[in-house]
């Protein structure tokens, strides 16, 4: 599983704006981190996305949440157990 993780964290990073990817399971251990991602936010981005699914209008779905400042954006998104967290520079 680890190398399949890796490669598709090399591969989000082809995609232009990308500047770092963290993954972590249902209970905020982090799985894998690359680029500007911290191990260490692992925790707080796996409870945004439980939060944001809870207060989802929608049963059974996923949001997609999306935290923005000057600098640049987080894109989470939380599906079967994994969270993913896209960091995307401005």
């Amino acid at each position: 599983m680890e190398k399949n993780l890796e490669k598709q964290l090399d591969e989000t990073f082809r995609i232009p704006g990308v500047t770092g990817v963290l993954c972590t399971d249902k209970n905020g251990l982090c799985l894998a981190a690359k680029g500007t991602a911290k191990k260490q936010t692992s925790g707080p981005i796996s409870a945004l996305a439980r939060q944001a699914k809870d207060v989802s209008s929608q049963a059974g779905t996923s949001p997609v949440v999306c935290i923005e400042s000057e600098t640049g954006s987080v894109l989470i998104k939380s599906e079967d157990g994994l969270t993913v967290a896209v960091f995307k520079a401005s």
